[in-house]
């Protein structure tokens, strides 16, 4: 598996325009609009590029970010440590990680691409985003009909994928990265998760139990 992490700003025009409209896992992602532009703003394309153009991106400070990634990410390491907590390997060649000014950062199992948080400071926690994004792309290609075959709609199956995230924090604690903290709704779920994780160290076992959990709690229908 290969990891390209690019800057293209009309993709980030794009996720901006579409993120403020959007509400997921309980967070609706406007109020991390910045004080600089208005919703207006963000609708006005031509307006929204030149704020991103003068704030970010003739600035260099995109292009500064592209390259600490490509010298920090150590892709083949992540690419290990998932492929060992999931216990099923990478089929993708190439993925890709745009770079977003927004505070949302969804991503395309389909195009594959994922949208990956710009920050002038903490970046470290930008390590750990991969490793959450990269382990949604092993979570679909193998276990997302294990959840349908149970029964579970897209909504419920996109929260156990999420809160299987905090299975994630082991590994990065041993690595020196900041923890997975997921989303608010989702704590119940992910706790649970992790204290089984604890007892089977088997992933698949892991999501039989949070479906058996979910099923019998009726969660997040």
């Amino acid at each position: 598996m290969k990891l390209v992490f690019t800057q293209d700003i009309q993709r980030d025009i794009d996720n901006w325009q579409a993120s403020i409209n959007r509400k997921s896992y309980g967070v609706e992602w406007k109020k991390f609009l910045p004080a600089g532009i208005s919703e207006d703003g963000v609708n006005n394309e031509s307006m929204l590029k030149k704020y991103l153009e003068d704030n970010f991106y003739r600035t260099g400070k995109i292009s500064s970010f592209v390259d600490w990634l490509n010298k920090t990410a150590r892709v083949n390491q992540i690419q290990e440590d998932l492929e060992k907590l999931l216990g099923n390997t990478f089929s993708q060649n190439t993925i890709t990680a745009y770079i977003t000014t927004f505070h949302r950062a969804p991503y395309d199992v389909q195009q594959k691409f994922f949208f990956l948080i710009f920050r002038e400071t903490n970046r470290e926690r930008n390590i750990t985003n991969i490793y959450h994004e990269l382990m949604h792309f092993l979570f679909h290609e193998y276990y997302w009909e294990q959840c349908r075959t149970v029964g579970f709609n897209d909504q419920q199956i996109h929260v156990l994928k999420e809160s299987s995230t905090i299975l994630l924090n082991p590994t990065l604690e041993k690595r020196g990265f900041p923890k997975d903290f997921g989303y608010p709704n989702h704590q119940e779920l992910r706790e649970k998760m992790l204290k089984d994780w604890e007892k089977y160290k088997n992933f698949e076992k892991v999501l039989d139990v949070a479906c058996e959990y979910v099923k019998k709690n009726k969660m997040f229908l």
